[in-house]
């Protein structure tokens, strides 16, 4: 019987692993995507703070600028997650 306890305990030691595991994942994913997310938010912030810029002047700018940013850290968010797939540091 005692084998039995300690093989159940095992188990469920086990079953807690995984689960602490995925979680540690998940907290990764969801830093990468913090990170991204923060970069473009650094770039509105530099453009809100009123100091000339030739960007300013040109019309219809904004749509383009803001979809580039948002492309190019949404591609940043997928290279980090690659890398980390690539590092075996995030399960697929």
């Amino acid at each position: 019987v005692r084998e039995y306890i300690d093989d159940t305990e095992d188990y469920v030691n086990i079953q807690l692993d995984n689960q602490r595991n995925e979680l540690i994942q998940l907290q990764l994913v969801l830093t990468i995507a913090s990170f991204a997310i923060n970069i473009e938010t650094l770039i509105a912030g530099l453009f809100g703070m009123n100091i000339p810029c030739t960007l300013y002047d040109i019309h219809g700018i904004f749509g383009p600028f803001v979809g580039g940013t948002s492309a190019a850290c949404v591609l940043l968010f997928f290279l980090i997650l690659g890398y980390g797939r690539w590092k075996r540091l995030i399960g697929v």
